[in-house]
């Protein structure tokens, strides 16, 4: 068992150094309160446009992929009222559940032709430009009443959708000169175009679910103490109830370890979330 608690120890003592907010917003232990992205994110929570990446995660860092835009957008459409209609689509590297209704209205409605005849590309990052475009035909294909002053923005079919972001107050730019169209788009920047593309509507905090800690940033910290990925997943499920400043005070000696933490690392090394004979190796790789 000492092994065990030095291996485990050692690795959350790297969690002190962690950007982990102390209470999340929205549902999501890694969304901040207070940040440019928290009212759209919870927003988007309330009206059933996303659920995250996982419990307790939205990923606002991530960049967002084709798959999960053509997914917000489909949502989004049904939670103004509508009822997109059930398509098909000629895509074969569609394989997700989930994706198949969003991606054949999306297909339908003109809204993407995907990368070729028979691919969608659902994996790949979404670019700030495409994404402009991608929006602008979602919401009809507007015409703007002037240009943009994005110097940046070159490729002609990004330009209306581009010049009508702007025009809205969608989007300011990366600068008052530059866009960014080839930069990657994350999910937070997603949630909050699509935020601002809904009028910046308030939301209702009660109807959100409580806070759930997002293991990912322990998992992340676990793998590059020596685990793989598979041994902090499980081991990180079992830690995610504690907070960083708790965990903290027992590795700084302010206080005891506890039976509840004790009863943790005990599950962790009875779940066989990390194997007898990798306990050495593991301890070796940490610092």
């Amino acid at each position: 068992m000492s092994t065990i608690i030095r291996m485990l120890a050692t690795a959350l003592a790297l969690t002190i150094s962690l950007s982990s907010p102390a209470a999340g917003a929205a549902g999501f232990g890694d969304v901040e309160e207070g940040r440019f992205y928290t009212e759209a994110i919870t927003w988007l929570v309330e009206h059933g446009i996303t659920k995250g990446t996982e419990d307790g995660c939205f990923s606002p860092y991530a960049t967002v992929t084709r798959g999960q835009i053509v997914t917000f957008l489909h949502r989004l459409e049904t939670s103004r009222g509508n009822e997109p209609e059930a398509n098909t689509h000629p895509f074969v590297d569609v394989v997700a559940g989930y994706q198949q209704a969003p991606v054949g209205w999306a297909f339908a409605e003109q809204i993407t032709l995907g990368t070729s005849i028979d691919t969608f590309s659902p994996e790949a990052a979404v670019t700030r430009g495409d994404f402009a475009v991608l929006l602008w035909r979602y919401a009809g294909r507007p015409t703007p009443s002037a240009g943009h002053d994005f110097g940046d923005v070159v490729k002609g079919y990004q330009q209306t959708a581009v010049a009508w972001l702007a025009e809205t107050g969608i989007t300011v730019g990366t600068s008052s000169t530059t866009f960014s169209p080839d930069g990657r788009m994350t999910r937070a920047e997603a949630a909050t175009f699509l935020h601002r593309f809904m009028g910046e509507p308030s939301v209702g905090r009660d109807a959100v679910t409580a806070v759930s800690s997002c293991p990912i940033p322990i998992r992340a910290l676990l793998e590059e103490s020596g685990l793989t990925s598979a041994e902090a997943r499980c081991a990180a499920g079992h830690l995610r109830q504690y907070e960083v400043d708790d965990l903290t005070a027992v590795l700084d000696g302010d206080a005891p370890l506890g039976l509840d933490l004790l009863a943790s690392i005990a599950m962790i090394a009875g779940d066989g979330c990390v194997a007898p004979e990798r306990y050495s190796v593991v301890v070796a790789l940490l610092p």
